[in-house]
């Protein structure tokens, strides 16, 4: 019974990787109609409507209350800004290269961790952090076959990197009073709000069917809830320290997404870098998790 549990983590963590990766195709497509803050939009609506449902439908409204807006005011406006941010870096950039740079997050949790937080850091993450970096700087090296990429879609693209790590900041902050259904509600619910702010203002597309897009956006809110129920049922059968891991499988299929829709295959320095990234980000789970079962161990000793 164990290992069924634990194979079916693992499905549902792939399974949210895909869905990442698919929702990330998809809002590069909707960037050929609408700009960065409109994707963004149709992005959360979609997601805050059928979370609305769900909860209605299943009577648990109730767990909405909150005692902290300002907290949830707080994680849903970086939130929005670091998406805001990887939705116009996939209007520039392949899908690899985007994602990639979204791949960074956990070594900006790192070196925020001390300063925000007061948790110490210690050499070893550090270096691995620094690995990190060089492994951005190999990967957005432009090979002789292919040309450099926009300055302006690299810092969008490690703008959202870093905004996604201050939200995993905050998730630690806030989720010490609050559940995670409340938390991912107002979050969608002001990215919803300020983002179709932004609505009636956007210039209409210029091509493309309106069936067209309307199924672009449907795939887009669909892909996305999708993999945040993924993810939410990942966690109920497996460690996080075990999953968290699997989450890179999606660089794969941004690749091959790149290839067979967008014809553009990655150069060697973008998997050289990918690979340094990637490893740098499990040894800093590694240690993270070491660290955990320290002090877990120490707190426990007679």
């Amino acid at each position: 019974m164990h290992k069924n549990r634990h194979f079916l983590g693992i499905i549902l963590a792939l399974t949210n990787a895909f869905m990442l990766a698919t929702m990330s195709l998809f809002a590069k497509m909707l960037s050929s109609y609408f700009g960065a803050i409109d994707v963004t939009f149709f992005r959360n609506v979609f997601s805050l409507l059928a979370l609305f449902i769900f909860l209605a439908a299943t009577g648990k409204l109730a767990k909405l209350k909150t005692r902290r807006p300002w907290a949830h005011l707080f994680r849903g406006t970086i939130g929005t800004i670091g998406i805001v941010s990887g939705m116009w870096a996939l209007s520039m950039m392949p899908l690899a290269e985007t994602t990639i740079l979204l791949f960074t997050s956990p070594l900006f949790v790192v070196l925020l961790s001390y300063p925000v937080l007061g948790e110490k850091v210690g050499p070893y993450r550090l270096g691995a952090v620094l690995t990190g970096f060089i492994g951005v700087i190999v990967a957005l090296q432009p090979s002789h076959d292919v040309t450099a990429l926009p300055l302006l879609g690299i810092i969008a693209g490690l703008l959202w990197g870093f905004f996604a790590g201050c939200v995993d900041l905050c998730l630690r902050w806030i989720g010490k009073t609050e559940n995670a259904t409340a938390t991912t509600f107002y979050f969608v619910l002001l990215g919803t709000v300020t983002t179709g702010l932004h609505i009636p203002f956007a210039a209409p597309p210029q091509n493309g069917s309106t069936l067209e897009i309307l199924l672009i956006i449907c795939g887009l809110g669909l892909s996305g809830l999708l993999s945040l129920l993924a993810k939410t049922q990942s966690f109920k059968f497996g460690e996080a320290a075990f999953l968290s891991p699997i989450m890179y499988t999606m660089i794969f299929w941004t690749m091959i997404f790149d290839y067979v829709l967008l014809d553009k295959w990655p150069s060697t320095n973008m998997i050289y870098g990918s690979a340094l990234i990637i490893a740098s980000n499990i040894f800093i789970l590694y240690r993270q998790n070491r660290v955990r079962i320290s002090r877990t161990k120490t707190h426990t000793s007679p």
